[in-house]
């Protein structure tokens, strides 16, 4: 019996080199896209009973960031429905940087309601470029969200904070 050998076919064992090599080049490059990324979800709320305020920001991907500002303010279904009913928009929110640069962006409160749960709930959200999160242009910034609740049955107008979110951008 007569053994014949390829000598074009690539032998097991520099295969395997092959493929050593290769897992140790990429290697780093896998560890820098998992480990390099940002944090991809943020959240931070007031939590209190009164009221709850939150901030989220989750990561869309190709540089954009939903950004979601939420309110429940537990006055009641009654009072809250006449807010809702009341000439005007009962909200209004923004974005600030928790340092000089002040005012970010607006976030338009589209999701309204009243119940006996929640009392005066809103909800917004917008899609936005990583920028303009980088409130200051270092390694940590730090945002909040600010809804104020526009009572015009008495033109009072009560405003309302998140905490921060602290997150490199």
């Amino acid at each position: 019996m007569e053994i014949t050998v390829n000598p074009n076919r690539p032998r097991a064992g520099a295969r395997r080199g092959l493929l050593r090599v290769l897992g140790v080049v990429l290697a780093p490059v896998a560890a820098i896209v998992l480990i390099g990324q940002p944090a991809h979800a943020a959240q931070a709320c007031t939590g209190q009973s009164s009221s709850n305020v939150c901030l989220t920001i989750d990561d869309a991907g190709g540089g954009l960031f939903r950004v979601t500002i939420g309110i429940d303010w537990r006055i009641g279904q009654v009072p809250a429905q006449q807010i809702i009913d009341a000439p005007g928009d009962p909200f209004t929110a923004a974005v600030f940087a928790d340092d000089s640069s002040g005012y970010l962006f607006s976030v338009p409160i589209t999701n309204v309601g009243a119940s006996a749960d929640a009392g005066l709930s809103g909800e917004g959200s917008v899609l936005m470029p990583r920028i303009w999160l980088d409130e200051d242009f270092n390694d940590v910034d730090e945002v909040l969200a600010r809804i104020k609740v526009n009572d015009s049955r008495f033109g009072v107008i009560r405003s309302f904070s998140s905490p921060q979110i602290q997150q490199s951008f």
